[in-house]
């Protein structure tokens, strides 16, 4: 039996290599994307649940008097109702938004401080946050789930659900890439832009959509993903 000579062994090695090199980097951002809309799904489930179940016991969400203080409505409302869960108050400054532990480096430089969040364009993110505001809860996987208040001097804000898959110590820490938008309407946990169309909240055009593109782009991800069955289809 003829045996491959050292160079014809060394140039099949090349050719898997270069095949594996092309094929790799589509592989790994398949499973990234598979992993967040697994993640995402079940963030939604639990906070939805959790919001469900505390009003069976407390009377309507809508009608919470409390709801001028988000880490009141978690520690009190949400985290009887999910295993092990870790509440964190709001922090004293907006570059460390949620589910801070102390030594977060922080991602986009803002002035002479580093922001915890960015939108898709890698532009740094403070709002829809709220200074002093928001306050957080950490499930047991590491999903990292902030909520605001009612804040009279930003009604636009209020009332948001910030869902972080991977945690907000894991990065990118990116509007619709881990980091994904909800807001309380009434009674209801409802991705942020539902009431929009499809085409509207995908538009590169507009300002915040689920698009690449997009100035600010992020806002309306989870919307998007919602609408076409929880998949991920724009990165």
């Amino acid at each position: 039996m003829k045996a491959f000579t050292m160079a014809e062994v060394l140039i099949t090695i090349g050719i898997i290599g270069v095949v594996a090199a092309m094929t790799l980097p589509g592989v790994i951002k398949n499973y990234e994307r598979k992993e967040t809309e697994t993640r995402l799904q079940r963030a939604y489930s639990i906070i939805n649940q959790a919001f469900m179940a505390a009003q069976a016991k407390h009377g309507e969400i809508k009608d919470w008097p409390e709801w001028d203080d988000a880490e009141f409505i978690l520690e009190h409302y949400i985290k009887p109702e999910i295993k092990e869960a870790k509440v964190y108050p709001s922090s004293d400054s907006i570059y460390n938004l949620m589910c801070f532990d102390g030594d977060f480096p922080g991602n986009y430089q803002n002035g002479n401080d580093k922001s915890q969040y960015g939108w898709m364009d890698n532009v740094y993110m403070t709002t829809p946050f709220l200074p002093n505001k928001t306050a957080s809860i950490k499930l047991m996987d590491g999903t990292c789930i902030g909520l605001n208040p009612i804040y009279p001097n930003y009604t636009s804000y209020s009332k948001r659900v910030f869902i972080d898959t991977n945690g907000s110590y894991k990065r990118p820490n990116k509007a619709g890439i881990d980091l994904f938008f909800y807001i309380v309407d009434e009674n209801r946990i409802m991705p942020y832009g539902y009431e929009k169309s499809l085409t509207e909240i995908s538009d590169k055009t507009k300002t915040n959509s689920c698009h690449l593109q997009a100035t600010l782009g992020g806002y309306y991800c989870a919307a998007k993903i919602m609408a076409e069955g929880w998949k991920i289809n724009y990165w």
